[in-house]
């Protein structure tokens, strides 16, 4: 088990203070065409949780949205013959590099900071050629872009904590550092947080 105990996690001025418990966790294996091996190879299973609290002097910033196609990248359903993940490789990195960064401007944006100001990109580990990309639009270094993606695959759910998990591990993160989040996913959805550690 990784991570940080609940009780290293939680301040000494606990009792001041609301917290929560997010947790990412997937189990993507049953959902995987084992005869597919364009896709099958890229997933992991995997879990992560991570204890937040609510601070009113911290920075913050959230973004979300949908699009609500399946046609891209689902998990089966209803109108389709199996429950297996399909995924249109091409038409997911062409979604991902562009909305990606549309998500990191926007939470910029709305805490009124630029990318110099940030510590750390925390980016879904779906793909290295897609966090390159983002990362390069950047100009920025592979610190600021950490991966583990070579390690698990694609945990879907899990990825961002599980590799938040590993920089806590290597004393990567620090108390005060601002950290952009970010994901998509099936159903071509996606999300950002701006936050700070």
């Amino acid at each position: 088990m990784r991570g940080l105990l609940l009780e290293e996690a939680i301040d000494s001025d606990y009792k001041n203070k609301k917290y929560g418990i997010v947790i990412g966790s997937e189990v993507i294996s049953k959902h995987l065409d084992m005869t597919d091996r364009g896709s099958c190879i890229l997933f992991g299973d995997g879990a992560g949780a991570l204890v937040v609290s609510l601070d009113k002097d911290a920075i913050y910033a959230h973004t979300s949205g949908s699009k609500g196609s399946y046609e891209v990248l689902r998990v089966g359903g209803k109108n389709y013959n199996n429950s297996f993940v399909y995924m249109n490789g091409s038409e997911v990195f062409k979604f991902a590099v562009s909305t990606i960064p549309k998500c990191i401007d926007e939470v910029l944006k709305k805490a009124s900071l630029t990318m110099e100001d940030i510590d750390l990109v925390v980016c879904h580990q779906a793909n290295k050629r897609i966090i390159d990309a983002v990362r390069l639009k950047y100009k920025e270094s592979e610190e600021k872009f950490p991966m583990n993606i070579n390690e698990y695959g694609n945990t879907s759910a899990a990825s961002v904590p599980i590799l938040l998990s590993e920089l806590h591990e290597k004393g990567i993160l620090k108390k005060g550092m601002k950290v952009i989040l970010t994901g998509f996913g099936a159903g071509l959805t996606w999300a950002a947080n701006l936050v700070e550690i």
